[in-house]
C-alpha cells in the first residue's frame, strides 16, 4: 500500500520524474525510442513487455540509469523484489541524486521487510523530494518522531548515578534528604486495547498520560511495563512526574524475551536479538534511543530521560520449566559468573545465563550512562527453589499410579512445578554494584496446586484468617531471608469462567467484580504483612487478545481472540479498568432500563397471546461479549411469573438446523429441529444450561461418571450429532485435575458447572446470567459466545471439530433458531405455550422457526469502565506508608 501510490501516479502521470544529474555519455539513439515502448506498455500494465524493452535498452546501453530505473518498477510490479531492490540500488550508488531510484528502493525494501535500508531510502528521497508523501509514511511507521529537531547532544555524569537501592529485604529512593524506605504499590501495564495485538502499542500520550494520571490518583507508586512501549508513554511519564513529584510513579522496566528455539539460551541469532533488545531498553530510558521498526517491538526517537525515576529493571518472561530443564541438561554441572556488577559462586546453567544477561545489561547502563539500578529477572511458583511434599514429577507420578493400579493412559498437559528450579539468591551484587539485587515473582493465590494442597500452606494463617497464600508468601521471604521480594504480579479475575480452585475461594476466576475489589484488596495486604518489599498488581486493563489454558483452544481462530472478549476467560478480565464490549450505553442490563431489552430486533412474535406466563415475542441481541434474549411473557406485566407451578426452557439450535438433539427432556417437546444447547428455568436461583451429549467439548462429565481421575480435559471428537433420545449433559469441566502426592496421598480432580446459570441484576452481581423483569413482564438473559461454543463471533465460526487431530475445527455459522417452551411442575412436566407455537403431539416444525444472524466485525465497539477494585485498592495503598520494617511485619 507504501508504494502502490506510487506506481499509480506513474500509470496515470507517466514515467517516474527523473532527477537532474550531470550530462551522461550519449547511447545509441534509438535506445531512447526503446525505453520510451518500455514505459508505454508499463503504463498499459504489460510488466512483462516493459522489461524486455527496458532490459535490451540496457543491454544495448549499459550506462543508461533509466533503462535500470524501468527494469526495476517492472521487477517491483511482477513481485520480483530482490531483483528490483539490487537495480534500484546499482542505479542509486552510479547516481546519488536519482530520486527515481531512491523511490524504488524504498518501496522495494519495504516491501521486502528491511526496514533499515527502506529508513535509508526514504530519508534519501526525502532529502530530494521534501514533502514526499510515500517517504514520509514510511519514516512515520518506522521511527516515529524523525522529524523531531535534533537532540541535545547527551553528557555522560561524571560520578556514578544511583537512584534507587535494594538492600536489607527493601527498596530505597534517592530523595534530596537522604536514602529513603519505598514500599512498592504498582501496577502492571499492559496496553492492549480491543482489536490490537500485544505489540500494537497505542501512540497516544494523551491516553498515557490519562491512564498514569489514574494510577496515581489509586495511591499507586509505581507502574511495571513488560516491554519497551512507544517514546509517548515515557514522555507522558516525564510529563506526570515532573508536574506532580509528591505522586510520581516510579518505573519497573521489564526487557521483554520469548523462548529460544529448541531451550537453546546460547542461540547465535536469539542471543543477538536479546541483547539489543536489552541495549534498546535501556537507552530508551535514558532518553537516547533510536529504535527502528521491527514486528512486535515499539519503535521511534525515545528522547525522555526517566531514568532519575526508574526504581528497577525486571529481565525476561515467565520461563517454562520444559525449557530450563532442557538447557540445563545441556550443560550439566555447576557454574559460576564472574561479572562486573553481579557474581554467582556455584549454580545451574540457567542461574547462570540469568546472571549473565543481567549483568550485561548493567555494564551496558554503567558504561554508557554511569547509572545503575536495581535489577531481578522474572520468576514464578513454577521454577521457585521451594521443596513441595504435594507436587510430583511425570516420572514420580507414574511411578505411584504403576504401584497402586491406576497408570496414566493419557498424556500430562501440564508443567512440572516442582521438577526444576532457580534461585535468586545464588546471585550476589559486587562491590562495583551499590544498585543492588532483588527477587522478583510472579505469585497468584491459586496456581500451581501445591499452593493449595502443602500441609504447611493449609495451615497458614495472616492476621485476616487461613490464607494457603500468605503460608507461601512467608516461605518464599524466609528462603530470600536479606533479599528484597517483590510479587511483580498477583491478582484475580472478574471472569466468569473459573479455570482452577483454591482453598479461601480466591479461584483463577468465578469472581464478580466485587468479590474481585476484596480479594485484591486482601492479596494487597497480606504481601505486606508477608515481609515482600512491593506488589505489583495484575493488570490495569482487561486485555481482549489473552488466553487461559482452559479455554484457548476453543478460541478459533487464535489470532481473533483480540476482535472479541471472552467472558469465560479469566486471562481477559483481570483489569481495574474494564473494556467493556459496545458503545457506553447501548447493550442491555439485567435489571436496568427495560425500554433497552423492548429494543433488541424481535425475532420471533406468537400469532396470538396463550394462558398467562407463556411466551409472545423474542427479542435478540448481541455485542462482543454476549448474546441477549429479551422473552416477553404475556399476562406478566406486574403480575410476576408463578414460579411456584412453572418453569421455562430455552432451547438453543446454534448450527443447522438438521444437526443436534430434537426432544427436550421429559418429552416438553421434540421435532424437526436439533438443539444444541437448552436452558432450563425453574425459580430465581434455580437454572441451568446443558448441551447435547455429542457437542461437549470438554471430558468432566465423561470423567466424573466413570471414575477416571487423570484429569482428561478435552475430548475429541466435538460435534453436533442427530439425536431424539432427550439427553442433555451439564457443563462440567475438570479446573484441578487428579493427583498424588509424592507420599502417595491422592487428592481427587475438582470441577465447576459452567452451565449455573446466575440470577440477579447487573448491579447485585457482574456474573448475573438472568433477570426477570416483573414490572415489564420480561424474562431478561445474557450470555457470553464462548458458553455457547461459539470459538470467534467476530467471523461467525462455531465449533465443530468433524475430523481427525487433537485442534478444535470449526464452521461458519448459518445463524440461531430458538425455541421457548412455558411448562407446568410436577412429576411429567407439561408444555403449556411455546414459541414458536407447538403442533399436535407437542411437535415443533423447522418452518415455523425464524434465524437470527449477526454482522462480523473487523474493528470491535467497546468503552472503557472503572471497576470496583480500584477504589478497594485506593484505600488499601493509602493506608500504607512507604517504609517497610526489615522485621518482615508491617510497620
Amino acid at each position: 500500500q507504501v508504494f502502490a501510490r506510487t506506481l499509480a501516479l506513474a500509470l496515470v502521470l507517466g514515467s517516474p520524474a527523473r532527477a537532474e544529474r550531470a550530462e551522461a555519455p550519449r547511447c545509441p539513439p534509438e535506445t531512447e525510442k526503446i525505453i520510451a515502448a518500455g514505459w508505454k506498455a508499463y503504463h498499459g500494465d504489460s510488466a512483462l513487455v516493459a522489461l524486455e524493452r527496458f532490459d535490451r535498452a540496457d543491454r544495448m546501453c549499459p550506462i543508461d540509469l533509466d533503462a535500470k530505473v524501468g527494469m526495476g518498477y517492472s521487477n517491483l510490479r511482477l513481485g520480483y523484489l530482490m531483483r528490483a531492490e539490487s537495480l534500484f540500488t546499482r542505479v542509486t550508488v552510479l547516481d546519488p541524486a536519482n530520486s527515481d531510484g531512491w523511490d524504488g528502493l524504498m518501496s522495494a525494501a519495504w516491501r521486502l521487510g528491511d526496514n533499515i535500508e527502506a529508513l535509508r531510502a526514504a530519508r534519501r528521497t526525502w532529502q530530494i523530494h521534501p514533502g514526499n508523501d510515500d517517504a514520509k509514511l514510511i519514516l512515520d511507521r518506522l521511527y516515529p518522531g524523525w522529524d523531531r529537531p535534533a537532540r541535545e547532544p547527551f553528557k555522560r555524569p561524571d560520578s556514578l548515578v544511583v537512584p534507587a537501592r535494594a538492600a536489607n529485604q527493601r527498596f530505597e529512593v534517592r530523595r534530596p534528604g537522604g536514602w529513603s524506605p519505598f514500599y512498592v504499590k504498582g501496577v502492571n501495564l499492559g496496553v492492549a486495547l480491543p482489536g490490537c495485538f500485544p505489540s500494537e502499542f497505542p501512540t497516544d500520550s494523551a491516553r498515557y498520560a490519562g491512564w498514569l494520571e489514574s494510577i496515581a490518583g489509586m495511591n499507586a507508586n509505581a507502574v511495571r511495563l513488560y516491554t519497551l512501549l512507544p517514546p509517548e508513554f515515557y514522555r507522558a511519564l516525564a510529563g506526570w512526574n515532573d508536574a506532580h513529584p509528591q505522586q510520581a510513579l516510579w518505573l519497573i522496566q521489564g526487557v521483554w524475551a520469548e523462548l529460544p528455539p529448541e531451550s537453546d539460551f546460547d542461540a547465535r541469532r536469539w542471543s543477538a536479538e536479546l541483547r539489543e533488545e536489552i541495549r534498546n531498553v535501556v537507552d530508551a530510558v535514558h532518553g537516547a534511543a533510536d529504535v527502528i521498526a521491527r514486528p512486535g517491538h515499539a519503535r521511534g526517537r525515545y528522547d525522555a530521560d526517566v531514568s532519575g525515576w526508574t526504581l528497577a529493571w525486571v529481565l525476561g518472561r515467565e520461563w517454562e520449566p520444559a525449557a530450563v530443564k532442557a538447557y540445563d541438561e545441556a550443560h550439566p554441572g555447576r557454574h559460576m559468573v564472574g561479572g562486573r556488577y553481579l557474581a554467582m559462586a556455584d549454580g545451574s546453567a540457567m542461574d547462570g545465563w540469568l546472571a549473565a544477561r543481567c549483568d550485561e545489561l548493567l555494564a551496558h547502563e554503567a558504561e554508557r550512562y554511569n547509572s545503575l539500578h536495581p535489577i531481578a529477572y522474572t520468576s514464578w511458583p513454577t521454577l521457585d527453589p521451594l521443596t513441595h511434599p504435594t507436587e510430583t514429577s511425570v516420572a514420580e507420578e507414574q511411578a505411584i499410579r504403576e504401584r497402586v493400579g491406576r497408570p496414566i493412559t493419557t498424556k500430562r498437559l501440564e508443567y512440572e512445578n516442582d521438577g526444576v528450579s532457580i534461585d535468586p539468591n545464588l546471585v550476589r551484587a559486587t562491590g562495583a554494584n551499590p544498585a543492588g539485587w532483588f527477587a522478583s515473582y510472579h505469585a497468584y493465590p491459586y496456581y500451581p496446586d501445591f499452593m493449595g494442597l502443602d500441609p504447611g500452606y493449609r495451615r497458614a494463617r495472616s492476621a485476616e484468617g487461613p490464607s494457603n497464600y500468605f503460608g507461601y508468601l512467608r516461605a518464599l521471604t524466609r528462603h530470600h531471608a536479606g533479599l528484597p521480594v517483590l510479587i511483580a504480579e498477583y491478582g484475580v479475575p472478574s471472569s466468569r469462567g473459573n479455570a482452577h480452585f483454591q482453598p479461601q475461594g480466591w479461584t483463577h476466576g468465578g469472581h464478580d467484580e466485587a468479590a474481585q475489589a476484596q480479594i485484591d484488596a486482601r492479596l494487597t495486604r497480606e504481601i505486606r504483612a508477608s515481609g515482600c518489599a512491593g506488589g505489583v498488581l495484575f493488570a490495569w486493563i482487561d486485555e481482549w487478545f489473552k488466553h487461559n489454558w482452559a479455554v484457548m483452544d476453543l478460541e478459533v481462530p487464535a489470532e481473533r481472540s483480540r476482535m472479541w472478549h471472552n467472558a469465560m476467560d479469566a486471562e481477559q478480565n483481570y483489569g481495574m479498568l474494564a473494556m467493556d464490549a459496545g458503545a457506553e450505553g447501548a447493550s442491555p442490563e439485567l435489571g436496568g432500563d427495560a425500554s433497552r431489552w423492548k429494543a433488541l430486533p424481535v425475532l420471533q412474535r406468537a400469532a396470538r397471546a396463550g394462558a398467562a406466563g407463556t411466551p409472545v415475542a423474542l427479542g435478540v441481541g448481541s455485542d462482543a461479549s454476549y448474546v441477549y434474549l429479551a422473552v416477553a411473557l404475556g399476562g406478566t406485566r406486574g403480575r410476576g411469573f408463578g414460579w411456584d407451578s412453572l418453569g421455562l426452557s430455552v432451547a438453543f439450535d446454534t448450527f443447522r438446523a438438521d444437526l443436534g438433539q430434537q426432544a427436550l427432556a421429559g418429552g416438553l417437546a421434540r421435532g424437526d429441529v436439533g438443539f444444541e444447547f437448552v436452558a432450563d428455568f425453574t425459580a430465581p436461583g434455580s437454572a441451568e444450561l446443558r448441551v447435547t451429549p455429542d457437542y461437549n467439548p470438554y471430558a468432566g462429565p465423561r470423567e466424573i461418571e466413570h471414575g477416571d481421575d487423570q484429569g482428561r480435559f478435552y475430548r475429541f471428537p466435538a460435534i453436533t450429532a442427530t439425536r431424539d433420545d432427550g439427553a442433555w449433559d451439564s457443563l462440567y469441566v475438570i479446573t484441578n485435575r487428579a493427583r498424588f502426592g509424592r507420599d502417595g496421598t491422592f487428592f481427587p480432580a475438582r470441577c465447576v458447572d459452567r452451565g449455573r446459570l446466575r440470577y440477579g441484576t447487573l448491579r447485585q452481581s457482574t456474573l448475573s446470567d438472568w433477570y426477570y423483569d416483573r414490572s415489564a413482564g420480561l424474562l431478561e438473559i445474557r450470555l457470553p459466545w464462548a458458553l455457547l461454543n461459539i470459538t470467534d463471533p467476530s467471523s461467525c465460526s462455531v465449533l465443530y471439530h468433524d475430523r481427525e487431530g487433537f485442534q478444535f475445527g470449526t464452521a461458519a455459522s448459518d445463524g440461531f433458531r430458538f425455541g421457548v417452551v412455558t411448562w407446568r411442575k410436577g412429576t411429567t412436566p407439561r408444555a403449556v405455550g411455546a414459541l414458536p407455537a407447538l403442533h399436535p403431539g407437542r411437535r415443533w416444525s423447522a418452518a415455523d422457526f425464524a434465524t437470527w444472524t449477526w454482522a462480523p466485525w473487523e474493528e470491535p465497539e467497546y468503552h472503557a469502565r472503572m471497576k470496583p477494585a480500584y477504589q478497594a485498592l485506593k484505600a488499601v495503598w493509602g493506608s500504607m506508608p512507604d517504609v517497610l520494617s526489615t522485621s518482615g511485619g508491617t510497620p
